[in-house]
């Protein structure tokens, strides 16, 4: 059993942008194919470039906020509520265009 503390966890920046804060309540290796669980915040203007993950689906839910998601060239504006589910090789970006932060949860599992 491992019970997390939010408030507990470090402040910490994603690989694609340090100044984009998130807080991981489990890393990889903890769990078999889970890469990581966490939470994030985007405030207005910031982004993460285009990539892509190989081997790995990620998936995000939508606290609080909006965002503008794109996936293999087509957008998708993502709000409070929805889920997005990003599958292995499709070439994605995130951003908050808007005048509000965005949170979400998201995971990653891997297919290797």
């Amino acid at each position: 059993m491992k019970l997390t503390k939010t408030t507990a966890l470090p402040e910490l920046g994603v690989s694609h942008d340090p100044e984009i804060k998130k807080k991981v309540f489990i890393g990889k290796g903890e769990i078999p194919q889970l890469m990581m669980y966490g939470s994030a915040m985007f405030t207005p203007g910031q982004l993460v470039e285009l990539h892509k993950h190989d081997t790995m689906f990620e998936v995000f839910y939508i606290q609080s906020g909006k965002a503008e998601f794109t996936v293999n060239t087509k957008k998708f504006i993502v709000e409070k509520g929805d889920c997005i589910t990003i599958e292995p090789g499709e070439i994605h970006a995130q951003s908050n265009p808007f005048d509000e932060n965005v949170t979400w949860t998201y995971f990653g599992i891997a297919t290797d």
